[in-house]
């Protein structure tokens, strides 16, 4: 990876003394930091203020009727998420060959973009508090336009989750569900972090229905990477 600029490090920085960013740029923020004293200054300057604040706050648990609501709506997704044939108990009484033949039928075309060379491009957009929605929503169109068969998925959590609630509006006034909504029918997923709606006391009715929840934001982030072969972007 090409050595960061004072420029491109800067704006890491608080991200990486909150444990927000992913391993290669946490290891290319590093290498700077070892070479360059301002930026490891600021570093430090940023941790001696995060343990200050975290020195004089309690944790307050979330209410239990909002802890309650927020698994209701992650049990519901996950229902959702699971595949038909695992819902219905109809197929029991399917004879076991033809199971298997509409398993393989089904797997194909995972097995398929796996080995094909070209397959589906795949993007997780990581969106935080340092995020300007209607610029990422903006530059996720154009990627969506410009790479046919895009697969993307944006994950937000921490302040960053506000655009994704009901009545959210950008600078102009424009709901921000509408931009949403339009990306979601060209096949663009949105995530909210349970541990953020949690955290800040917030109901997730008030999660826009073109977005579902996720149990932690950064835990889907690393699953998709990890797991599913997603590049990762920060927006």
């Amino acid at each position: 990876m090409t050595a960061l600029t004072c420029a491109q490090a800067r704006p890491l920085v608080q991200a990486y003394v909150d444990g927000e960013l992913d391993t290669a740029a946490s290891l290319a923020l590093e290498r700077h930091l070892a070479r360059c004293e301002a930026c490891r200054a600021e570093h430090g300057t940023l941790r001696r203020l995060r343990a200050a604040v975290g020195a004089g706050l309690t944790a307050e648990p979330a209410p239990a009727a909002l802890r309650r609501a927020i698994g209701r709506r992650l049990r519901a997704e996950r229902e959702r998420a699971r595949p038909w044939r695992l819902r219905t108990r109809a197929l029991v009484a399917v004879p076991a060959a033809i199971l298997v033949a509409a398993a393989a039928l089904a797997l194909a075309p995972i097995a398929y973009e796996r080995l094909a060379p070209g397959g589906a491009e795949k993007i997780v957009y990581h969106v935080n508090e340092t995020t300007d929605p209607a610029t990422a929503l903006r530059n996720i169109a154009n990627h969506v336009q410009s790479a046919p068969g895009l697969k993307a998925v944006v994950v937000a959590h921490n302040n960053g989750i506000d655009f994704l609630l009901a009545g959210a509006r950008d600078k102009d006034g424009e709901p921000f569900a509408v931009r949403v909504a339009a990306l979601k029918s060209q096949g663009v997923d949105f995530r909210v972090c349970g541990n953020t709606l949690a955290r800040r006391e917030i109901d997730p009715r008030r999660v826009i229905p073109a977005a579902k929840l996720v149990p932690s934001g950064v835990a889907e982030i690393g699953r998709l990477q990890a797991k599913e072969g997603y590049a990762y972007m920060r927006l």
